[in-house]
């Protein structure tokens, strides 16, 4: 399965308008399960308006960061790359583990003397243990997704 789940704007849009979810910063949380996504802003590509895809993008998500890194020119919806051009979704890729190892790097860090602990990242629970052995299917981002397709 992969790392990450793409979430269009407009999905987080409705979510916060029914009041499913709360953002605070990069961080989604689904209310009715508690469980914490952390966000980076990333474009899905839709389709060539002009010019070929010769960077195979098509289909692909890319974070905003790895389009100026491409050298990419990115606005509202659209993406042009040198002599192409193409209409792309805006949304956000949505990564449970980024917080779980947020949490472990915080726990890590050594306190100063008299100072007092760093406030925890959200909790994002962990999967139950699986009778059977091996992981369990219901992880953070199996949950993500399964909310996605309940919800669309």
């Amino acid at each position: 399965m992969a790392d990450y789940l793409f979430v269009p704007q407009s999905v987080l849009d409705k979510w916060s308008e029914q009041g499913r979810i709360e953002v605070d910063g990069n961080v989604l949380t689904i209310l009715g399960e508690q469980k914490s996504f952390a966000l980076t802003s990333a474009v899905r590509f839709i389709k060539m308006e002009a010019g070929e895809d010769n960077a195979g993008l098509l289909a692909k998500v890319k974070t905003t960061d790895a389009l100026k890194q491409m050298g990419a020119e990115h606005y509202m919806e659209s993406v042009i790359l040198g002599e192409s051009a193409y209409q792309v979704q805006q949304g956000f890729l949505a990564d449970a583990n980024a917080l779980r190892r947020a949490a472990a790097a915080s726990q890590l860090q050594p306190q100063k003397p008299g100072s007092t602990p760093a406030a925890k990242p959200a909790e994002v629970a962990k999967p139950a243990p699986n009778p059977q052995g091996g992981e369990e299917k219901g992880d953070e981002q199996d949950m993500l997704e399964q909310f996605l397709l309940d919800n669309l």
